[in-house]
């Protein structure tokens, strides 16, 4: 109830606000604000792609000074690809703390073995693994039972049936067993290369980081369209996630390869059982309590990409839902200047408008049509012009993204995505407007649903 008169109240202030300037004007107001929102966006993405051009090259020329003691490294056994460790080259302190590894698994018995073995090959010593079953009802139970003979490190944790729904109401379940200052939280279909760890806690260690996010990446063995493009999606976010790093803004937490000091979780009080998304409410928390998030480009964690675009739609509704209901929920300390910088609150206000803007879009297009069938004027070639903007200006953010981190040859990396931008607006546009019906209208937030996995064995 709370979001709904939150998100009505808005609505009729910009209503009242367009009134106002129509009044004073005499003009396609709703077009004004598209303009304002496109001013955001082509600031913002500037902002990200010269913080990101910066800083690769600046680590090129580090690759070349520094080529000796990454070679140091190598021989030493630690991780050749981390930059964070290398200023700090023979300190013998090292930062190793315990770690315990979340995993909350429901009907999960096509990936969930595969995902706890490769758990315990990580390189590192201080750790344990939880799996939380929430009320499988098929192999799941059967299949971890088998595995804590084999993994004396494993612990299974059975919830009750009737127990609250949710990722969240797991991962909170566990925590109080758990005992290390750090918890890493994974998804059931997750896969991770051995030196995970030593890449992720230099970038956690320091006083004031909350938290730290990998790069995600869908499997590559996974084919098809649909997969494709939301490999080069992930690299979006990738991009996007190093570039609010870069210029410390409001970096998020995904859910799945994700490391959170026990400190900063106790200080929020958890995750938040009536979240959809447990990862962005998380991220909000933490952010609006004085601690940094920061992302870690050089751990990857992969996952399955969904194959279906029923999969796609039940996913990415919950996601836009989750999201849009975050910022509502923390809508007054994310604008407060106590809680966040002014840097933070910046970017949160334009990743705000990648939410406005489409149903900014939908309004304008009602609102042209309306005025043409009425024989009202209307501004068709100014609706074009400023939506052939918007879409230059996202078609340019995801043409940078697919170069940088999946490394595709110029030609390709353009018709790619020219498909990649389809894909993006044909389905998260309806996204969106979904759920900001299901918040205004619905009689409470949508249910959680976790994505169903198909299960294949990641190349070793």
């Amino acid at each position: 109830m709370r979001n709904r008169i939150i998100l009505i109240g808005l609505i009729v202030a910009v209503w009242l606000g367009l009134k106002v300037v129509d009044c004073l004007f005499t003009g396609p107001e709703l077009l004004l604000l598209l303009g304002i929102g496109i001013a955001i966006m082509v600031t913002h993405s500037l902002w990200l792609l010269n913080a990101q051009h910066k800083w690769r090259k600046r680590s090129n020329l580090l690759a070349k000074t520094q080529a000796p003691l990454r070679q140091a490294l190598k021989l030493s056994g630690r991780p050749a690809g981390a930059t964070a460790p290398l200023s700090s080259l023979g300190n013998e302190s090292v930062w190793e703390p315990w770690i315990d590894i979340f995993i909350a698994a429901k009907n999960e018995a096509r990936v969930i073995e595969n995902t706890v073995r490769n758990m315990f090959k990580i390189n590192y010593d201080n750790f344990v693994v939880w799996v939380i079953d929430d009320c499988s009802t098929d192999h799941t139970a059967a299949i971890l039972e088998n595995l804590q003979n084999e993994f004396p490190r494993l612990r299974l944790i059975k919830r009750a049936y009737g127990s609250h729904p949710g990722k969240s109401a797991a991962l909170n379940e566990a925590l109080p067993l758990s005992k290390g200052e750090v918890i890493a939280v994974f998804d059931a279909d997750a896969y991770v290369a051995p030196d995970f760890f030593q890449l992720m806690l230099p970038v956690l260690e320091p006083e004031g980081i909350g938290a730290v996010q990998a790069q995600k990446r869908i499997y590559d063995y996974q084919k098809g369209f649909l997969v494709n493009c939301q490999a080069s999606e992930y690299a979006l976010d990738t991009y996007f996630q190093m570039g609010r790093d870069l210029i410390r803004g409001a970096v998020e937490l995904r859910g799945n390869g994700q490391l959170v000091k026990r400190a900063a979780l106790v200080d929020v009080g958890g995750w938040n059982n009536k979240a959809i998304t447990d990862d962005l409410d998380l991220s909000m928390r933490l952010l609006v309590n004085h601690w940094d998030i920061r992302f870690c480009p050089h751990a990857y964690v992969w996952e399955e990409g969904v194959t279906t675009l029923k999969a796609l739609m039940r996913q990415r509704c919950r996601w836009a839902e989750g999201s849009i209901r975050r910022y509502l929920d923390y809508i007054f300390p994310l604008n407060s200047p106590t809680r966040l910088s002014l840097v933070e609150r910046l970017d949160t206000i334009a990743f705000t408008v990648l939410f406005v803007v489409p149903a900014l879009m939908l309004l304008e297009v009602t609102s042209e049509l309306i005025h043409f069938s009425t024989g009202l004027p209307t501004h068709g070639r100014l609706f074009a012009i400023i939506s052939m903007i918007i879409f230059l200006i996202s078609e340019l953010n995801i043409f940078v993204a697919i170069k940088i981190y999946r490394n595709m040859s110029y030609w390709r990396t353009f018709l790619h995505s020219l498909e990649v931008s389809a894909y993006v607006y044909l389905h998260w546009i309806p996204c969106i407007v979904i759920s900001l019906r299901q918040i205004m209208f619905g009689k409470q937030a949508s249910t959680w649903h976790p994505t169903e996995h198909v299960g294949h064995s990641p190349a070793n």
